[in-house]
């Protein structure tokens, strides 16, 4: 009998932790972000995430084992997504630079219809993430294009450093306070503007929509 009362108790307890969690949930969107990069980009997001104050349960960061092309990136969205069905939105977060599958990863989600309305969207950078990083620091619409088949990032890389010493993929505190990234935004949106009519994309990045998102996630 005393087992069975522990046992009722117990389930009682973990009930109303699942309805408060429920509660939390609740009260704003649940979104999912499923990142390309092993650890910068979802590292982050995680600092980012603890900014806002926004709840783990409601901006779910996907916990992959190891990067991923583009295209197996918008794949694996999906394969997440038909475990865990309860998402307004879902954000695919990648880089072009030389990827081959870079350009079917876009169709791929333009084309994709998903249940319950729930939206499926790329997050782009040209070249790559760390135009997003470096726009923190500086403006720049210059072209980032390697010779060959050197990496378009590691150019983008070359000036980030200027700006943070000794940066590597990978890095954990990629996250500047809300002073630089106001700046990144602004950056971005400016560089947005300018390829209006530059006839380029190059560079550009969809992060400060992301971010712009999550801050109306929060409020």
């Amino acid at each position: 009998m005393g087992t069975d009362n522990i046992f009722h108790k117990r389930k009682a307890r973990q009930a109303v932790s699942h309805q408060r969690e429920r509660a939390k949930r609740a009260q704003h969107e649940r979104v999912l972000i499923v990142c390309e990069g092993e650890k910068t980009e979802p590292n982050y997001f995680k600092c980012l995430r603890s900014a806002l104050a926004i709840n783990a349960m409601n901006m779910v960061i996907a916990d992959k084992k190891k990067g991923l092309d583009p295209k197996r990136l918008v794949e694996y969205a999906l394969e997440e997504y038909r475990k865990d069905s309860d998402y307004e939105h879902i954000f695919c977060v990648f880089d072009r630079d030389k990827h081959a599958t870079y350009d079917a990863a876009v169709d791929k989600i333009r084309r994709t219809r998903m249940r319950k309305g729930t939206k499926l969207h790329p997050i782009t950078s040209i070249p790559c993430f760390e135009i997003w990083l470096l726009l923190h620091f500086i403006f720049t619409s210059r072209s980032f294009c390697a010779a060959a088949d050197d990496s378009n990032c590691a150019l983008v890389m070359s000036d980030l450093e200027k700006h943070m010493p000794g940066y590597e993929k990978g890095a954990k505190d990629v996250f500047m306070g809300d002073k630089r990234l106001e700046t990144a935004i602004n950056n971005a949106r400016q560089l947005e503007e300018f390829h209006e009519t530059s006839g380029t994309d190059n560079p550009s990045t969809r992060i400060y929509k992301l971010v712009e998102y999550l801050r109306g996630l929060k409020r």
